[in-house]
């Protein structure tokens, strides 16, 4: 599940959330390091500017450098990538029963 997260609702830490987008796509369908791609391209398109999107494909300890691109990994009951900060997209793998 592709989701983009805006920023109207409410999530655990207080802060005002709203889902923008969301996709379903069966499991196997998309690379790991496919779904890593999709949500850095993501992230560029709706809130970066050239020189944040430059900065963040600089290399790392450099002065230009910037993770605005960089992707989270977390599990607990479901597998989820995370990418960006405000807004951010996720990817969750959920179990299918």
């Amino acid at each position: 599940m592709l989701k983009r997260e805006g920023d109207t609702g409410r999530s655990k830490d207080g802060m005002e959330q709203t889902l923008l987008y969301e996709k379903k796509v069966l499991y196997g369908q998309i690379t790991e390091n496919s779904m890593k791609s999709i949500l850095q391209t993501l992230v560029a398109k709706i809130s970066l500017t050239e020189g944040e999107i430059i900065s963040s494909y600089a290399k790392m300890r450099t002065r230009i450098y910037a993770n605005h691109l960089e992707v989270t990994y977390s599990r607990g009951g479901s597998y989820m990538l995370t990418c960006g900060d405000n807004p951010y997209v996720t990817a969750t793998v959920e179990n299918g029963l």
